[in-house]
């Protein structure tokens, strides 16, 4: 077995990714962090804070609108489909337990692939895995057009056709799961060599690495007009983010100081807002 690189995409066929020297994996995940444009900080770090903090602990009509924050391209008309179905959304996420994919067993893995495979037309797991992620980072895998190539599949693997579709969420999130566990060794090594250089990678969940490491990679790959091959693997890191990036404010005037009266506070939730509370497993 080679230790010096992670294959995610083993035993999958046609184009699909292959193996990732360990090397190539670390130098696109710190060029990841450090990137403007990649998220880490308004998606990772900022989904890292609102989850220890209790921001997390509900979801509402709005609560699509955090794919954005990983270039999700919601609409109007994703709000509006996301309000009508807020409520299945949230039975299923609730579903899916906060453990490690890599560790879950066959039912829990069941619901996570339920939850991949929800969405409405127009917001399919491309969209909706990238606020699930947000909510359980260890279990539900970010399943966009990049990862679908990855393995092998066309670019909308995941968001066309029922039943096909249903079948490729599956046969990633095990292999995923699968990967993870055997490569667990080399995984942690490039979390240790990537650290050092971008320490708030110990935020990351072992999937959510996984994933960066995937999705640039596959990046990598590609070439189209303005874009060269391997941008990621000859990109200069500038400075990394820290978690305090990522902290949030008191807003001004909440607070009472002296012996000002305090003004009565609003309900978080007025007559006719809805919001459902998202339990624990």
């Amino acid at each position: 077995m080679n230790r010096n690189r992670l294959d995610f995409t083993a035993g999958f066929s046609g184009d699909v990714l292959g193996p990732v020297p360990l090397d190539d994996a670390v130098q696109r995940v710190v060029a990841f962090c450090c990137s403007p444009q990649s998220g880490f900080l308004s998606y990772d770090l900022a989904g890292s804070v609102a989850r220890t903090t209790g921001k997390l602990t509900e979801v509402g009509p709005w609560t699509i609108l955090l794919a954005d924050a990983l270039a999700g391209r919601v609409t109007v008309g994703n709000v509006h489909g996301f309000t009508c179905h807020l409520r299945l959304f949230t039975e299923l996420l609730a579903a899916v337990p906060d453990k490690d994919l890599a560790l879950l067993n066959d039912r829990e893995s069941a619901d996570v692939a339920a939850f991949c495979s929800f969405g409405f037309p127009g917001a399919w797991a491309p969209k909706i895995t990238k606020v699930g992620a947000l909510f359980r980072p260890r279990a539900i895998p970010i399943l966009d057009g990049y990862l679908a190539l990855a393995f092998g599949y066309s670019r909308d693997a995941f968001s066309v056709g029922s039943t096909p579709r249903r079948r490729a969420i599956a046969q990633v999130i095990h292999a995923l799961s699968t990967r993870i566990l055997a490569d667990a060794e080399e995984l942690s090594e490039v979390r240790r060599r990537a650290g050092e250089r971008v320490p708030a990678v110990a935020f990351l969940s072992d999937l959510r690495l996984a994933d960066i490491v995937i999705w640039t990679s596959q990046d990598d790959r590609m070439k189209r007009p303005g874009k060269a091959r391997d941008v990621w693997l000859k990109a200069e890191p500038g400075k990394p983010p820290t978690i305090a990036d990522a902290a949030w404010l008191p807003l001004a005037g909440n607070e009472t100081s002296g012996s000002r009266r305090s003004r009565p506070r609003r309900s978080a939730n007025p007559p006719g807002a809805v919001a459902i509370r998202l339990g624990r497993p």
